[in-house]
């Protein structure tokens, strides 16, 4: 891996001397790795770098500059600028420029719910500063960048398809097969509520605002890792972040009412109220959320303080919990 990131970075910054590189904070994904070079002058960026030659790999880093290109220009979320970016060559590569600010999994209170409810504004104030880049008249898959438009190219259609394309896609890359089997049953769900999702509103959405994407400081909130992103329903990132925030499992049960209000109050401060239709949408991105939990299990599950076992049928208990309640 060495060489090859010796190779992107001449061919990405023709000239410029590394000082150092480094494995950065998240950088997990399937198909890529994510590097943090520091170069002789001190400026410091991350280039992310596909270890699969895959179409599925090159859809991903292409979306992920495609984004945060287009959230740069239109949000109203600090985001970091892409420096270099070629989803053709071999390997397939993103560089951005580093973002100010502390990542929230470095600094997450330990002990403290009034530092964590403050840490959850600003999360809220964060998504909603996404969905202001709106403007969209159909929700879509992000495929990558329009120089044409000056935007997105995208794969159009009814949010029930575009979320259920987006989960079959996910699944195809990695799920756990200790899980597999709930995968058609929250598509299955998806379906059922197709009516009531294809009347979402349609904007830019993150998807993955995890405490190592959200960085805060002074400037205030910003979001990287746009690999996720979507046009569509902002509700499903205020489910995602109360998933990612409040039921991590050292947070007490006592303090997610309090908590889901912080992110709310983030939410409101900056887009003044909630998404139109985010309560009759909640209960299916819950169950949503736990797929996703599902999805993720062997990347969080080994590092949580309880058995395997024990977390595994939490997932599957949480899950028919939250389809059941579709039922109700």
């Amino acid at each position: 891996m060495e060489k090859t990131v010796e190779g992107v970075l001449a061919a990405a910054f023709p000239g410029r001397r590394v000082a150092a590189t480094s494995t950065a904070m998240g950088s997990d994904r399937l198909g890529s790795e994510t590097v943090r070079v520091r170069f002789a002058d001190d400026t410091v960026v991350y280039l992310k770098v596909a270890v699969d030659d895959g179409a599925w790999v090159r859809e991903r880093l292409a979306r992920d500059a495609a984004a945060t290109r287009y959230a740069r220009r239109h949000a109203d979320v600090r985001v970091p600028d892409v420096l270099a970016v070629d989803v053709t060559g071999t390997p397939a590569y993103v560089a951005t420029a580093a973002l100010s600010g502390t990542a929230i999994e470095t600094d997450w209170p330990v002990d403290s719910t009034v530092a964590r409810a403050t840490v959850l504004r600003a999360v809220g104030r964060a998504l909603a500063g996404v969905h202001a880049a709106d403007g969209f008249d159909r929700h879509a898959r992000i495929r990558g960048w329009s120089d044409a438009d000056d935007g997105f190219d995208l794969a159009s259609g009814p949010w029930s398809s575009v979320l259920e394309q987006t989960l079959r896609a996910r699944a195809g890359e990695r799920f756990p097969d200790r899980f597999r089997d709930c995968v058609a049953d929250v598509l299955a769900a998806i379906d059922d509520a197709s009516d009531v999702l294809d009347a979402a509103p349609a904007t830019l959405v993150h998807d993955d605002p995890r405490p190592e994407n959200c960085l805060v400081d002074s400037a205030g909130p910003g979001l990287v890792d746009w690999e996720t992103a979507m046009v569509g329903d902002p509700a499903l990132d205020v489910v995602r972040a109360e998933a990612q925030y409040v039921e991590r499992t050292d947070v007490d049960g006592a303090d997610d009412d309090r908590l889901r209000r912080a992110l709310r109050a983030g939410y409101r401060d900056h887009a003044g109220r909630l998404p139109d239709g985010f309560s009759d949408r909640y209960p299916l991105y819950r169950a949503v959320s736990v797929l996703e939990a599902a999805r993720t299990f062997d990347r969080w599950a080994p590092d949580a303080p309880e058995p395997l076992a024990e977390l595994a049928s939490w997932v599957r208990g949480e899950l028919a919990v939250r389809l059941d309640a579709l039922d109700g």
